[in-house]
């Protein structure tokens, strides 16, 4: 039995040659484009030429391909780009003109003055072409090359325009070597069988789609792509607000929701929602991704929420991460920048190696003071939290006599509202006479001292500061609820096949770059080190809306995003990206980007940015000029060339239903 993926094409070539639908012959041709004359009467007939429709070009006899020759067996793959001037084009434009001016009412006369010769000379005119590629039939399967091998100067080519099913073939056309790499790369993806190609939408090539998409004649054909184009790849969604971006992306998502059911495979997802659309429900989408996967899908906020994850670290916990957040705060503040506040920001909370006992104990007592500080700015702690460091005799004998009492032991541990009281002291003591530790060495740092001269509100010459009261507009930051770093946290999802969204709309745009990095880096470095180990990571997908915000064409490329690009494909870590200027992308991840859905750009300099890939430079004045919500312009690793598609639109209400159906049967 033939495989439905094998078809045997040595019958296909007279399939895409449409009688019915010619439209002309070419009259010029080189590697680069070809040069066709239409009549406005072939044009009629098969539903008009728009601009940018795809054509086809050969001498072969649809109805006598068995006596073509060898050399003649093959399309030509056309797409118009304009119009091109005829010889006598000039002296037509002549004969209109002396018409016109014979004319004595506005609309044409009964009697036509013009001859019928000259008429039909009238309805003849040029198309400029762009050459595509050249389909071929080899071992029995079709073929498209990406070029023109050779061409005949004096060969009569005619030229037909494609609907139906030969245009299905063109527009979802993969090559047999492609075919078998989706088949291998489902393998290697894990899942249980080969995927199937998806519908994004259908061909549309103007903005005016009266003709070819509305008459009654017509036959919309849907475009399909492979949905291993997606994983482990870069897709760019580029155009202006409401032009339909992220229609597209809730489409990909849901994509990947039915490959990973269908396949049975973890595919995870995670969504840097920039504006709170995917994460919380509007009228306009009617349902939120949370709506339509409750039971696949995690939130994340930066503030606390009912039915949202903290986003938030532990700062008592993650200090790094909290101190980052707590120093971004404060350097934003500049009337708090006092001398012991500026020593307190370069203070480094990075842990030294144990085996390096002195500096791991003076870590341990700079952690303690900072972790009391945070108490004392109101930063609610864990359940039952205590800090626990070490303090030789002669430094728990100084500051018990100078607090009159006698404090546990810290070694043992001392909860939050103890250690304020003994740092205090501890301060106290310091100034009377210098803490020593057993070497001999000043018990308290500077950075230490900074923090205590903090905690008392008072600089080494007992003036009042501000102290530990700086750190207070951080604290909507922290949450003292989260145990586990909030990057492990979101893997461990990501590897079961959740749907992560991370609300960034909430809270400081200022630190939504470090957050988003954070998480990012981690899920990124836990993915290569599965891989260094020789193990299997999971399959992540990347979502990143507005991402100018995010990765701008500033950013180093050692930084984490540009590895994602870059780097991500190994580790199983595909990255889809939103934004609605080209120019404002980082260019590495430009040049790394496999896929490409283009809607609406509104200058000049977007259009010339984006010119630099494929053949989108024959889509730059359709690209500024039409702005029709989900009108795409569309390159995928799998298709050879651009292919403008009016995008579907997203049904939430029939993806909750397969939803609801599978969950029955599961």
């Amino acid at each position: 039995m033939e495989d439905n993926n094998q078809v045997q094409y040595s019958d296909f070539l007279p399939k895409l040659i449409q009688k019915d639908n010619f439209v002309g012959w070419t009259y010029a041709i080189d590697y680069e484009n070809a040069y066709v004359m239409t009549n406005d009467l072939w044009k009629f007939k098969a539903l008009g030429i728009p601009h940018n429709c795809f054509l086809l070009a050969t001498t072969i006899q649809p109805d006598d391909f068995a006596n073509t020759p060898n050399e003649d067996r093959e399309v030509i793959l056309l797409r118009v780009v304009g119009s091109a001037k005829l010889p006598q084009d000039d002296d037509l434009v002549r004969t209109k003109i002396d018409n016109f001016k014979d004319q004595k009412d506005i609309f044409e006369n009964k009697e036509r003055k013009i001859d019928d010769i000259t008429q039909n000379e009238l309805q003849f005119g040029g198309l400029q072409c762009r050459v595509l590629g050249t389909f071929f039939v080899d071992r029995g399967e079709l073929w498209l090359g990406s070029d023109l091998e050779s061409f005949a100067t004096a060969a009569r080519l005619n030229v037909y325009r494609p609907h139906g099913e030969a245009l299905q073939t063109i527009v979802n056309y993969v090559d047999p070597i492609r075919r078998q790499s989706a088949k291998e790369a489902a393998q290697q993806l894990g899942f249980s069988r080969e995927i199937t190609p998806f519908q994004i939408g259908s061909v549309r090539y103007t903005s005016t789609d009266r003709l070819h998409r509305r008459d009654p004649r017509a036959e919309k054909v849907n475009v399909l792509v492979q949905p291993a184009d997606f994983l482990a790849r870069r897709t760019a969604v580029l155009g202006m607000t409401r032009t339909g971006k992220s229609n597209m992306v809730k489409q990909m998502v849901s994509v990947v929701m039915r490959v990973a059911d269908e396949c049975d495979a973890k595919i995870g997802q995670i969504i840097y929602d920039i504006t709170g659309e995917y994460a919380n429900a509007n009228q306009q989408d009617k349902g939120a991704l949370a709506d339509i996967y409750p039971n696949n899908t995690v939130r994340y906020r930066m503030l606390e929420t009912k039915g949202f994850e903290e986003l938030q670290n532990n700062f008592y916990i993650q200090l790094n991460d909290g101190f980052a957040i707590i120093r971004r705060v404060v350097e934003e503040n500049k009337n708090q920048q006092q001398n012991d506040v500026m020593v307190f920001l370069n203070t480094s909370f990075d842990e030294p190696e144990k085996d390096d006992q002195s500096s791991y104990k003076r870590w341990l007592v700079r952690t303690a003071a900072y972790q009391t500080m945070l108490y004392m700015a109101g930063y609610p702690s864990p359940t039952g939290f205590k800090v626990v460091f070490n303090a030789n005799e002669s430094v728990l004998e100084a500051i018990n006599k100078e607090a009159s009492k006698t404090f546990p032991n810290p070694k043992s541990g001392l909860p939050l509202a103890v250690a304020e009281e003994w740092f205090l002291a501890a301060r106290e003591a310091n100034k009377s006479k210098v803490l020593k530790s057993s070497s001999g060495k000043d018990w308290l740092d500077d950075d230490t001292k900074a923090m205590l001269n903090m905690m008392k509100q008072r600089n080494e010459n007992e003036t009042f500061i501000k102290g530990y009261k700086v750190l207070i507009d951080a604290r909507p930051y922290h949450s003292q609820r989260r145990a586990q770093e909030v990057g492990d946290e979101i893997f461990n999802h990501l590897v079961t096949g959740k749907i992560v969204i991370l609300d960034l709309s909430v809270g400081e745009a200022s630190l939504r770059d470090e957050i988003s990095k954070q998480i990012a880096k981690a899920i990124f470095n836990k993915s290569m080190h599965i891989f260094l180990e020789g193990n299997t990571p999971p399959n992540i997908l990347f979502y990143i809306e507005e991402a100018h915000n995010l990765i701008g064409k500033g950013t180093a490329l050692t930084e984490t995003w540009p590895r994602i690009a870059k780097e991500g494909a190994k580790y199983r870590i595909g990255l889809v990206y939103a934004t609605q200027e080209v120019t404002s992308m980082h260019p590495n991840i430009l040049s790394n980007t496999e896929n490409w859905f283009i809607t609406h750009l509104n200058n000049a300099r977007e259009i010339k940015e984006l010119a630099q890939f494929y053949d989108f430079d024959d889509f730059s004045n359709s690209l500024v000029r039409a702005q029709d919500v989900g009108f795409a312009r569309v390159k995928t690793l799998s298709s050879p060339f651009v292919i403008p598609v009016q995008i579907d639109k997203f049904d939430p209400e029939a993806e909750r239903e397969r939803v609801k159906r599978l969950e029955k049967k599961g």
